[in-house]
C-alpha cells in the first residue's frame, strides 16, 4: 500500500509547479467553457479550440491565459450589452496583475455562483485564508461575496447570501434584463439590488465585510505556530472556525437588520452549507498537506522464513567437544636453609 501511494506522491513532488498550473488553467478553461456554452455566439467548433488554447497557454504563461480568457469572453458579453462589455474590459485591464498572478484564487472567486447552487459558497473564504494567507484571504472573501451578489443581482435574483444558496442564475435572464439599456440605465440596474434603501445597503456591505473577515481569520489562524502542533487538529480548527464564524455572523446580521433580512431563516440549509464547506475544506487541506510532505524512503524488507522450515532445511550443527585443559607441572621449590657463617667479612669499628 505504501508503494502504491509513493508513486503519485513522487510524481507530484517532481512536477508540483506544473500540476498546480494545470489545476488553475483547467479551472479557468471550465469557467470560459461554461460561459461560451450558455452564450453560443462563436461559430461551431470554435469554443473547444478557444478553451483548449486557454488551458495550454495557462500551463506556462498565466497572464497570457488570463488575457485570452478576457478576450474570448468580451464578445459574448458584448452580445448582451455594450456597456457591460466595457465594464468587463475595464475590470480585466485594471486587475490584470493580481488576477493573473493569483490565477487559482481568481478561478475560485469566479466559481462562487456555481458553488452556491450546491450550498458550497462558504467554502471560498475558508479556502482563501487557508491557501493564500491573511491579507489575500481577506480580499478573496470580500471579492467573492461582492461578485456573487453582483451576478445574482444581474439575473434578477435575491442578493442575500441567506437566500442565494440553491438558486441558479442564468445568462439568458441577464440578457433579458440588460439588452437595449443605455449606460445610465445599465449602471442603475447593477446598483439597484444593493441599495433599494439605506438598511439594505448597510446589510449588503456588512455581509461583504463578514466574508472578508472570515477569510482573514482563516489566514491568521494558519500563521499561528501553536496551532500546528497537531496538523490534523489545526485543519479541523481552522475550517470549523471559518464555517461557524460565517454562519453565526449571517445569523447575527439577519436578526439585527430585520428590515433587510429574509422573513424566515432556513437553519437546516445553513447547517448543510456550513457542514459541507467544513468537510470539503478540511479534506482538501489534509490532502494538500500530505502531498507537501517529503517522500517516504523505501524500506528494505528482509525475507521471513518460518521457523519450522529453518529447522528442516538447516543441517545439524555439531558442537565441538570441549576438552579439559591439562595441568602444567611446575618444578619443586628448594627447601629453606639457614645462612652459613662467612669468615671473610671484616668488621671495622670506627671511632
Amino acid at each position: 500500500m505504501t508503494a502504491i501511494l509513493r508513486a503519485p506522491h513522487k510524481l507530484y513532488k517532481q512536477h508540483q509547479p506544473f500540476i498546480e498550473s494545470l489545476f488553475a488553467a483547467g479551472g479557468l478553461g471550465v469557467l470560459v467553457a461554461f460561459a461560451l456554452l450558455n452564450l453560443p455566439v462563436y461559430p461551431q467548433n470554435w469554443a473547444p479550440v478557444l478553451v483548449t488554447l486557454i488551458v495550454l497557454v495557462g500551463l506556462r504563461w498565466p497572464l497570457a491565459a488570463y488575457a485570452l480568457a478576457g478576450i474570448a469572453l468580451l464578445y459574448p458579453i458584448y452580445s448582451i450589452s455594450l456597456y457591460l462589455a466595457l465594464l468587463f474590459a475595464a475590470a480585466v485591464i485594471v486587475g490584470h496583475r493580481p488576477f493573473s498572478y493569483y490565477l487559482g484564487a481568481t478561478v475560485l472567486v469566479l466559481a462562487v455562483p456555481l458553488l452556491a447552487q450546491y450550498h458550497l459558497h462558504w467554502l471560498v473564504p475558508v479556502l482563501g485564508g487557508l491557501w493564500w494567507g491573511t491579507a489575500n484571504g481577506f480580499w478573496i472573501g470580500g471579492a467573492a461575496a461582492l461578485w456573487g451578489k453582483l451576478f445574482f443581482g444581474m439575473a434578477g435574483l435575491s442578493i442575500d447570501w441567506l437566500n442565494m444558496a440553491g438558486q441558479s442564475p442564468t445568462l439568458a435572464a441577464i440578457m433579458q434584463r440588460f439588452n437595449g439599456l443605455n449606460s445610465l440605465e445599465t449602471g442603475l440596474k447593477l446598483l439597484q439590488p444593493f441599495a433599494p434603501d439605506a438598511t439594505a445597503l448597510l446589510y449588503n456591505v456588512l455581509q461583504i465585510a463578514l466574508w472578508a473577515a472570515v477569510g482573514g481569520l482563516a489566514g491568521s489562524l494558519v500563521a499561528q505556530k501553536w496551532i500546528h502542533r497537531n496538523h490534523f487538529g489545526a485543519i479541523l480548527i481552522i475550517s470549523g472556525a471559518g464555517a461557524i464564524s460565517l454562519a453565526l455572523g449571517e445569523i447575527i446580521l439577519a436578526n439585527w437588520l430585520i428590515e433587510a433580512a429574509p422573513a424566515s431563516l432556513d437553519y437546516t440549509q445553513m447547517a448543510m452549507g456550513a457542514a459541507g464547506s467544513f468537510a470539503i475544506a478540511a479534506t482538501l487541506e489534509t490532502f494538500r498537506n500530505a502531498l507537501d510532505l517529503p517522500i517516504a524512503p523505501k524500506i528494505k524488507r528482509r525475507r521471513v522464513v518460518p521457523l519450522f522450515s529453518k529447522q528442516r532445511t538447516s543441517p545439524p550443527t555439531h558442537q565441538p567437544s570441549q576438552s579439559k585443559p591439562t595441568p602444567i607441572q611446575l618444578p619443586d621449590l628448594p627447601e629453606w636453609e639457614p645462612p652459613k657463617e662467612n669468615n671473610d667479612l671484616i668488621l671495622l669499628e670506627l671511632d
